[in-house]
């Protein structure tokens, strides 16, 4: 009984990842893009991504340079305002 159940998700397995493979068009294959922030100071620095389309690389890259500009801390309201424009708002 365990072998069958196990044996029967291990197909399930290998189905559902080889139609996830076959599914997957040279379009959709991840392309790195660019971004450039400007930060306090005027210190400038990029962020590389790899992603599907140019939103979600947009997306992961403003996400990093949060994390990056606040060191994964609270920067309080103002400060954090201030840094989610910059996020916000690369130079391409």
């Amino acid at each position: 009984m365990k072998s069958a159940l196990f044996f029967t998700l291990l197909l399930s397995g290998l189905l559902s990842g080889a139609l996830a493979y076959s599914a997957t068009s040279p379009a959709q294959l991840p392309k790195s893009y660019s971004f450039h922030f400007t930060a306090p100071k005027s210190k400038t620095f990029a962020i590389i991504t790899k992603a599907v389309s140019k939103e979600q690389a947009y997306k992961l890259a403003a996400t990093e340079c949060y994390n990056k500009l606040t060191g994964n801390k609270y920067p309080g309201e103002e400060k954090g305002l201030e840094i989610i424009d910059i996020c916000a708002n690369p130079k391409m």
